[in-house]
């Protein structure tokens, strides 16, 4: 699929805070984005640019989306949780 404009396929509030977006360059950022605020219409719309593989991706090594969004697609996708990026407890040892 070619190039589209992100943009203008979606609502503005779900990328207010991006300039330009690119189709292939910004993928992971686009799904996480619409997995975590989209509405089932733009879901819709981004599974006719993305493949569910693509997607499936990004729901298991996103760690920047929301925990709920993380389990919600996982259990839509049938992907274990535990292989859920978002999901799992990242520990800092303190020096």
């Amino acid at each position: 699929m070619k190039n589209v404009k992100i943009k203008s396929m979606f609502r503005p509030s779900l990328f207010w805070d991006a300039d330009k977006i690119d189709t292939w360059d910004h993928a992971d950022y686009i799904i996480a984005r619409i997995l975590d605020y989209g509405d089932m219409n733009d879901v819709k719309t981004l599974r006719k640019i993305y493949s569910d593989e693509k997607i499936i991706e990004v729901v298991r090594t996103r760690r920047g989306l929301l925990p709920q969004t993380g389990k919600y697609w996982a259990v839509k996708f049938n992907i274990s949780l535990n292989d859920v990026s978002c999901l799992k407890k990242y520990y800092r040892k303190m020096l």
